[in-house]
């Protein structure tokens, strides 16, 4: 299982974020099941961004590809450290 991996305080600010990013991507996946995977990628990028999680372009559309390909994601939480902030 690929794991996506969030570097960041949100944790602390949003205790339920794995709920958020679950109902998130839930929900930009639903709204973009017509589009091309890459459309479907844009539309869960903006949908993170609203929530305060950002992820690049390629890990919201390997995202999008794992997701449709019935495999399941898990994100990681994790804090960010001097090495991660480069």
């Amino acid at each position: 299982m690929t794991e996506f991996r969030i570097t960041h305080e949100i944790h602390e600010v949003h205790p339920d974020i794995r709920e958020k990013l679950t109902a998130t991507t839930i929900e930009a996946i639903n709204e973009s099941s017509s589009r091309s995977a890459e459309d479907a990628a844009l539309v869960l990028r903006h949908k993170l961004g609203e929530i305060g999680v950002h992820m690049s372009d390629a890990a919201c559309l390997a995202a999008i590809e794992r997701i449709r390909s019935g495999k399941q994601l898990r994100f990681e939480i994790e804090r960010e450290t001097a090495d991660n902030a480069e």
